[in-house]
């Protein structure tokens, strides 16, 4: 078997931290935990848009600008047809985000912008990801559509200020 990667060690770290948390959560609450399996073996890399956040990301339009072969790629052929006709009109669709280096979920809208030609994730993204994780230019992220559970994953996967 081979060895795993940097990105792959790191998707197994973040996935364990999840369970971890989410463990913790139901027996603080009184609900029997769960018995979490520490052994993870992750064979690829999910990520399958790994994205340098440009200032235009960052800036006062709000939105994250995916590239629309990615999008047509990797995420609307796993997306239901009524998402799919929601994202194309322009209205966009409501998607959730879960932020899997925290263990959140954000609600954004995930649309089709004919003017430009591009997918975005806008209405929210400035303040639940950038402001709150502290995201700066050069930042890489890394997304991909989770099939079984209707959803982005997102993951801060290197800090542009570390070396």
């Amino acid at each position: 078997m081979a060895s795993p990667t940097d990105a792959e060690t790191l998707i197994v770290e973040k996935k364990a931290k999840c369970q971890r948390t989410q463990k913790g959560k139901k027996e603080a609450s009184g609900c029997d935990a769960e018995e979490v399996s520490t052994e993870l073996t992750l064979l690829f890399d999910p990520y399958k848009i790994k994205k340098r956040l440009t200032q235009s990301d960052l800036g006062h339009l709000s939105r994250l600008l995916i590239g629309r072969d990615f999008v047509k790629s990797h995420f609307l052929r796993w997306m239901s047809e009524e998402t799919v006709r929601q994202v194309e009109s322009g209205r966009g669709a409501d998607v959730i985000v879960r932020d899997l280096d925290t263990c959140s979920e954000h609600r954004l809208v995930f649309v089709f912008w004919a003017s430009s030609g591009s997918y975005v994730l806008k209405g929210g993204w400035i303040k639940e990801f950038v402001k709150r994780r502290g995201l700066a230019a050069g930042d890489e992220v890394g997304i991909y559509w989770e099939p079984s559970a209707s959803e982005f994953h997102f993951s801060l996967l290197h800090r542009a200020n570390q070396a």
